[in-house]
């Protein structure tokens, strides 16, 4: 069981960012660069990052099916809370399957030293905490994690720098994966590693994040983005692992309401076309 748990776990280390968090902007407004920051760490599940000034809570309801089929793939749930700000002050993810069984969950909340993040995977059966520390500014300079299962610990510390108008620019990650027994005893085989996540702009809105694992590994992720009418309308994110194209998501916001609020989007990956996700979005204001 050990044996084979350690290799498979590793293997989504090469792809530590989230395709799902695609849009961060690095304006010259330092307050809002910050909150955006904060809200682009958390990496939320299926979270689309849009400024949120002005919203009080949304609801999302995001479905993932394959093309010509009639019943959902899943269907997930997923409440946010912010300040007057645009900061995420509380999150809330629920996925299911089709036949409604509970795959994930996803609960943030604010505690004295930041925030904190409790994540349930069902169908890994793991469960992990992640802690996110703060500075005097509100910052998230810090955040550490502990993934827990029946015969490995995950132990993920990562730190943050930022520029001087409080745009983020790196992530530096170390990790640590120590393999358990039936009775949750160490068995000595441990696996170490360290990352560095680069972050680059054009035209105030992240265009690219370089990622250098300590296994020798790369992965780049470029951004691209399309307007009509001042309005974004579509986000594009390409992954490359070692120089291969690994992922090509085209995320589109379809529909907007009187404020330029998206309501409706979809993503596809146009390496996998059959399969498409859709998210609608109830928002309510100030």
């Amino acid at each position: 069981m050990q044996k084979r748990r350690l290799p498979f776990f590793i293997a989504p280390l090469s792809i530590l960012f989230s395709t799902n968090v695609i849009a961060l902007n690095c304006r010259d407004d330092i307050t809002q660069n910050q909150v955006e920051a904060n809200n682009y760490i958390f990496q939320l599940y299926d979270y689309l990052d849009t400024p949120a000034t002005g919203i009080k809570q949304e609801i999302r309801t995001t479905t993932t099916q394959k093309i010509g089929m009639q019943e959902n793939e899943t269907n997930a749930n997923h409440s946010l809370e912010y300040d007057p700000n645009g900061l995420i002050t509380l999150s809330h993810y629920e996925l299911y399957s089709a036949q409604n069984k509970r795959l994930y969950s996803e609960h943030l909340q604010k505690i004295n030293t930041g925030w904190e993040n409790i994540i349930e995977d069902f169908e890994d059966k793991t469960n992990s905490i992640t802690q996110f520390t703060t500075d005097k500014d509100g910052k998230i300079i810090q955040s550490h994690q502990v993934k827990k299962a029946v015969d490995f610990i995950f132990i993920q510390n990562d730190s943050y720098q930022y520029d001087t108008n409080h745009c983020l620019i790196n992530k530096n990650v170390h990790w640590q994966l120590k393999e358990t027994d039936e009775q949750g005893n160490y068995t000595g085989n441990d696996l170490n590693g360290v990352s560095l996540f680069t972050y680059e702009y054009q035209d105030q809105k992240l265009a690219k994040v370089v990622t250098q694992f300590s296994n020798g590994l790369s992965n780049e992720s470029d951004f691209s983005y399309q307007y009509e009418n001042n309005r974004l309308t579509s986000i594009q994110s390409t992954n490359f692992t070692d120089g291969k194209e690994s992922a090509n998501y085209i995320t589109q916001l379809l529909t907007v309401n009187d404020k330029k609020d998206w309501l409706s989007a979809n993503r596809v990956n146009k390496l996998q076309p059959d399969k498409q996700v859709n998210v609608v979005r109830q928002i309510t204001y100030y």
